[in-house]
């Protein structure tokens, strides 16, 4: 399950996909001396709290994504693609134009994201709300690609361990903080969206604050030395195969890991945006607000407590021993695409008798996915030393997140049957949907103590 492979082996084999018949072990052991670069707790401090105020934005949004819609009968699944359709777009684009600078990327990611929260909470009108879940989708896009760059191919291992963990802290804090404020206190939603927009000024403070440190952290002639290294590598490469290529070679040698991405966060985010969201128990969890709409966070907050156990687990070991790497991703795929079966027939069936169940499937889902999600990514960015880490870096995000649109696409057909086919044979909307059917409740939240059921029944 678990093996250890060193940085000499794995940059031969990387060197192999494009040297089929000579290789250079010298060159290899000299890059293997020279990418020994000085990292400090500092560094791993600045990667942390970048990866918590990156994902936190985008899982508050998952979060309320009942909410914004509530009063409504809108599927679930237009929200997530409001979240991840302009950021799918805008990284496919990144592909080709990479000349921006990386300043100017985390400061628009900020400004995006900060706007994009401001006009879901000030914009009254639900297509103000999609406008700014939009603007967010922009901006996450941009900070993700910016900061997993950074991480991936200028500094050592452990940035990229302390940016996996931060993104997995990240999700329980939005979640946790959204859950907290509307469901087990009274605020309202809107405000409870503004409270988190604290999260894109962090962003950019510590950009700002730890950039001057990140520069320091490197060894000027270590990086020249390593430059010059590349730039040897690079041209012996193009004597011997054409440039599109050996970038293919490269996208074909980790195109597996990039696949279970997809999938997993497919099966993750269908299972949160279309299936759950038609599974209400009755007389369960605490507060006036937990039946039905809190059914929803909870499932969400579940799952993110499991990914960042997922991503901490993988991105911890591979700090202490960066030659280990889990070998059998693809056994450990199986896991959320099984519970995405099975919680459909759950749905359908009516097969789980208690809500607890259905919080420890969201756990193992959200663990199973954390730690494909370190495990992939680590992989990738470890494979190649060459220009294609930001390409193959970027391609695996793309899917990611490709797999999280296709779950909102799809979930619109889904979340549709499912209901339906609840309200044929159990007839109450309040127990086949985990959404509030008062039009004010965005606004006023649960300070009046109504949910909808209770809303249903006046």
């Amino acid at each position: 399950m678990m093996s250890e492979v060193t940085t000499e082996e794995e940059f031969s084999s990387s060197a192999s996909d494009t040297d089929s018949e000579t290789s250079y072990p010298q060159v290899w052991t000299h890059e293997r001396h020279v990418t020994q670069r000085e990292t400090t707790p500092k560094c791993s401090m600045v990667f942390f709290i970048l990866g918590v105020s990156l994902a936190a934005p985008f899982i508050t949004f998952v979060c309320a994504g009942e909410d914004v819609l509530s009063g409504t009968n809108k599927p679930t699944g237009l929200v997530i693609i409001a979240l991840t359709a302009p950021s799918v777009v805008l990284k496919i684009v990144s592909l080709c134009f990479r000349q921006v600078s990386h300043v100017a990327r985390i400061f628009i990611a900020s400004a995006f994201v900060l706007a994009g929260q401001l006009c879901v909470v000030f914009i009254p009108h639900l297509g103000g709300r999609f406008a700014g879940i939009s603007l967010v989708s922009v901006g996450t896009g941009i900070g993700e690609i910016s900061v997993f760059m950074q991480a991936s191919k200028e500094l050592e291992e452990v940035a990229l361990c302390s940016l996996i963990v931060g993104t997995g802290v990240g999700g329980v804090l939005g979640a946790a903080l959204y859950v907290g404020l509307t469901v087990w206190a009274t605020v309202d939603p809107r405000t409870a969206i503004l409270v988190s927009a604290i999260w894109p000024p962090v962003f950019l403070i510590t950009f700002a604050v730890s950039r001057g440190n990140l520069h320091i952290l490197r060894n000027v002639q270590t990086a020249e030395s390593f430059s010059r290294m590349q730039q040897r590598k690079f041209e012996i490469d193009c004597h011997l195969t054409p440039r599109w290529k050996e970038r293919l070679t490269s996208v074909w040698n980790s195109f597996h890991n990039m696949l279970m991405l997809f999938l997993v966060y497919f099966s993750e985010y269908i299972i949160l945006s279309a299936i759950l969201t038609t599974l209400v128990f009755d007389g369960a969890g605490v507060g006036p607000e937990f039946a039905p709409r809190g059914h929803f966070e909870h499932y969400v907050l579940s799952t993110m407590v499991g990914e960042f156990l997922g991503r901490s687990f993988i991105s911890m070991l591979r700090a202490v021993a960066p030659g280990f790497f889990f070998t059998s991703s693809p056994v450990l795929a199986f896991f959320p695409l099984a519970e995405t079966i099975f919680l459909v027939l759950a749905t359908w069936f009516r097969l789980v008798p208690e809500v607890w169940i259905i919080w420890l499937l969201c756990f193992i889902q959200g663990t199973a996915c954390g730690m494909i999600f370190s495990n992939s990514y680590h992989i990738i960015a470890r494979r190649f030393i060459s220009s294609h880490v930001i390409f193959n870096v970027t391609l695996a995000s793309i899917l990611e997140t490709a797999g999280i649109l296709t779950a909102g696409l799809l979930g619109i057909h889904v979340e549709s049957v499912l209901k339906e086919h609840c309200l044929h044979h159990v007839g109450n909307k309040s127990d086949c949907f985990t959404r509030n059917t008062d039009t004010s409740f965005w606004e006023y939240g649960n300070r009046f103590n109504y949910d909808g059921k209770t809303a249903l029944d006046l």
